[in-house]
């Protein structure tokens, strides 16, 4: 019978590539479930599986899909996760591919035996497989425009795109053909992320966390809420205030 230590590992892998999924294969035997989110990070869709000892989330090709992670972290919290990121140095010979890891909310007893297993197989270099597209270094400055501004009612694509700046036509262009995300949808995913951390707090009502992080209409902030994270906004919160007693 095989020991407890060798049991095979179940791994979900996420937007991995070949280099990725060679590396896991240098680990004990383990069953892979490789699937793709996306630019579009549609966590919500993805069938749940019950047994499951790690997720690996591989790297983007553009930085816009780590605001959708979190819904991940939320259907799986108990599972320990492994996000891959680009690491550069100065030169072409310093950049390399290293990984963060997010433990469950709830101790497992593989969970540490997994990272320190994990740990000795990085940082991994850079491959043909994960290639930074060309408006990489473009789009990473709309999210820090974003990021800085969501609580803005009255930003827009114009407003972003004059702070890089660049023509907004040409940003939108950019956006919905080569990342094929549109701005609404990177504007309204940040928001709702930004509303599920002030919800947590319980401070704020839930129409307060809609005008704070920029929802001037708090009936499209809830279906907004609700779309993205698959509960209201108050359910949401209601949960977390559960789990934190």
């Amino acid at each position: 019978m095989v020991g407890e230590r060798e049991a095979a590992l179940h791994i979900m892998a996420v937007d991995c590539c070949e280099h990725t999924i060679a590396m896991l294969q240098t680990l004990r035997p383990f069953r892979l479930r490789s699937i793709s989110l996306g630019v579009r990070g549609n966590a919500n869709a993805i069938e749940r599986i019950e047994q499951l000892d790690l997720i690996v989330i591989g790297l983007a090709h553009y930085p816009v899909r780590r605001i959708f992670i979190s819904q991940l972290r939320t259907a799986y919290a108990e599972v320990p996760m492994l996000i891959l990121r680009r690491v550069e140095g100065s030169g072409l010979s310093d950049q390399f591919i290293g990984g963060e890891f997010i433990l469950g909310d709830t101790g497992q007893e593989r969970d540490l035996e997994i990272v320190r297993t994990i740990r000795t197989l990085l940082p991994l270099r850079p491959c043909d497989h994960t290639p930074r597209e060309f408006n990489y270094n473009l789009v990473r400055d709309v999210m820090r425009v974003i990021s800085g501004n969501y609580s803005d009612p009255h930003l827009d694509l114009e407003k972003v795109a004059s702070a890089i700046p660049i023509p907004s036509t040409q940003l939108s262009r950019i956006l919905n053909h080569n990342v094929g995300v549109s701005f609404r949808q990177l504007l309204r995913n940040t928001r709702v992320e930004e509303a599920k951390r002030l919800l947590v707090t319980n401070l704020y009502s839930v129409k307060e966390v809609a005008a704070l992080v920029g929802f001037s209409d708090s009936h499209y902030f809830s279906r907004s809420f609700k779309a993205l994270t698959g509960q209201s906004a108050s359910k949401f919160r209601a949960r977390d205030a559960v789990f934190g007693a």
